[in-house]
């Protein structure tokens, strides 16, 4: 593809073949190390942005609520978060994160880091700052939605 005329839909293509790869490759590093790519999300996202519903950490994950659902059950059962009565909202359940998960979030991120420099290692400073900011550019004239919590 280099020094070529290339469509989009080539390198969006070429983009998601890549991103499959990358996310079954850092799914099966983190489960080996002993949490899921699944459950080291949800615990990013507490550790992040702090307590929340349920229904707002799927939405910040961009998963189905019983997805979230069953993620949570499971951290739960491991001691890894505890679920609470929203105040606001008694049909809701508030999920926070334990010491253990607080634990187990710090450790998902080594073996996280580990992974992004096996497979980003190989480029130079340079070409990632230079993706970087592509991924910035697009990202930044998608439609809202990002993921974000504002935190």
């Amino acid at each position: 593809m280099a020094g070529q005329d290339v469509s989009a839909l080539e390198v969006g293509q070429a983009y998601f073949e890549l991103h499959h790869r990358l996310h079954r490759l850092v799914d099966q590093t983190m489960s080996s190390a002993g949490l899921s790519l699944a459950r080291a999300k949800v615990l990013m996202r507490l550790w992040e942005c702090g307590p929340m519903n349920q229904a707002t950490l799927a939405g910040l994950l961009g998963f189905v609520p019983r997805s979230v659902t069953e993620i949570v059950d499971a951290l739960e059962r491991d001691g890894m978060v505890t679920r609470s009565r929203d105040q606001a909202d008694r049909r809701a359940r508030i999920v926070a994160l334990t010491p253990s998960g607080q634990d187990a979030h710090a450790a998902a991120q080594i073996t996280r880091r580990k992974a992004m420099d096996e497979i980003f290692g190989s480029l130079s400073a340079r070409e990632r700052a230079t993706l970087a900011a592509l991924l910035g550019t697009i990202r930044a004239n998608l439609p809202s939605g990002d993921g974000s919590c504002g935190c």
